[in-house]
């Protein structure tokens, strides 16, 4: 049942409001949310910690051993190192299929039901999915040869050094997180879809990447921090009973895989909620979509999400102009800029404390 008329909820929207937008629908949603992803995450969270415990009990073991630096080749002859890191390789492509592809197509879905007034449960999300995951693996494999070949233009001399490091910036954090809303809602394929998150992400060039900046300093925050925090309190822990050293570096191993993988789990529908918002904003302020919406309310028909691919426009004009060339020189220029302050800066910080 509609709550919320989509003529009122798209409007173009301040970033501000729309970390807001975003933040309140994954406070409304919080259970629903977590639990699409959940369903798929918790078995690969076990899955993980379980393989992170294998491997790390190897290590253990030839640590150990009497004599461990006269066989640097030990580790490889433990059955359970082996057995942990093809369990892990496992666990990853199931978690990219399972969960970038399924769930993540899922989780859009119910985001932008939600976002445009009509509730969607857990199941509904799955059961709407139709082959839109298989087009969303499709697309990511795609983008990663993508970013394979901009990474190979990043070696070229000159021209590639100053833009490369951008066009990897800017695909790697718009276009790819874009790619998941233009996917299930759009109905387009892998190229199309490529070009269309493109094409969505240009019209507001600095804008976005400000925007993604913040949710990457967000997810630091709450992914990487707490990970990082546990790392330091295990080598405290260990540097002051150095006779348990192994026990505390299989204890670290396990609880840093375990707390990094269930913290993403909190963050990643926030991440999704976020881009689903920001897709919709792109297409109010480019495209007019809320016009489109209300002539469709209008005129009696439903505008809600399934009506989207009937509003698409056609990819236009050149895949990349001189403008664009420049603005990627500009954002490789700024983040090696800020590369090498951040390095400066903990270079400094390392100094100050060194006798």
């Amino acid at each position: 049942m509609n709550t919320t008329s989509a003529s009122y909820v798209l409007k173009p929207l301040s970033l501000a409001e729309i970390l807001d937008q975003a933040i309140r629908l994954y406070r409304n949603n919080f259970f629903k949310f977590i639990g699409i992803l959940a369903i798929p995450y918790i078995p690969l969270i076990v899955l993980q910690g379980a393989m992170s415990v294998l491997v790390a009990s190897s290590t253990v073991d030839m640590l150990n051993a009497p004599t461990p630096a006269s066989d640097p080749f030990m580790l490889f002859q433990n059955p359970n190192y082996w057995v942990g890191m093809l369990g892990s390789i496992f666990g990853s492509i199931l978690q990219f299929i399972l969960v970038q592809g399924v769930a993540t197509a899922a989780l859009t879905r119910a985001v932008a039901d939600n976002y445009m007034g009509r509730s969607t449960g857990i199941l509904e999300a799955y059961q709407k999915l139709g082959n839109s995951w298989a087009r969303l693996l499709l697309t990511l494999l795609l983008a990663i040869v993508v970013v394979v070949i901009i990474s190979i233009w990043l070696l070229i001399p000159c021209v590639g050094w100053f833009t490369g490091l951008g066009m990897l910036a800017f695909a790697s954090l718009v276009v790819i997180p874009l790619v998941a809303p233009v996917i299930v809602l759009e109905k387009h394929g892998a190229t199309t879809s490529l070009r269309r998150a493109w094409d969505l992400g240009r019209n507001r060039f600095w804008w976005i990447i400000g925007f993604v900046f913040v949710l990457y300093l967000f997810s630091q925050i709450v992914v990487t921090g707490p990970t990082v925090l546990i790392s330091y309190i295990f080598s405290f822990v260990a540097a002051s009973n150095p006779e348990s050293l192994e026990q505390y570096t299989l204890l670290s191993t396990v609880i840093q895989t375990l707390v990094t993988m269930i913290f993403s789990l909190l963050y990643l529908p926030l991440q999704l909620t976020a881009m689903t918002v920001v897709y919709f904003d792109l297409r109010v302020r480019s495209e007019g979509l809320d016009l489109a919406l209300q002539s469709t309310e209008a005129a009696g028909g439903e505008a809600g999400s399934s009506f989207l691919p009937e509003i698409t426009p056609a990819p236009q004009g050149s895949l990349v102009t001189g403008t664009e060339i420049g603005y990627f020189a500009l954002l490789s220029i700024g983040a090696a800029a800020i590369y090498f302050i951040l390095v400066g800066v903990l270079a400094g910080a390392m100094l100050a404390f060194l006798p």
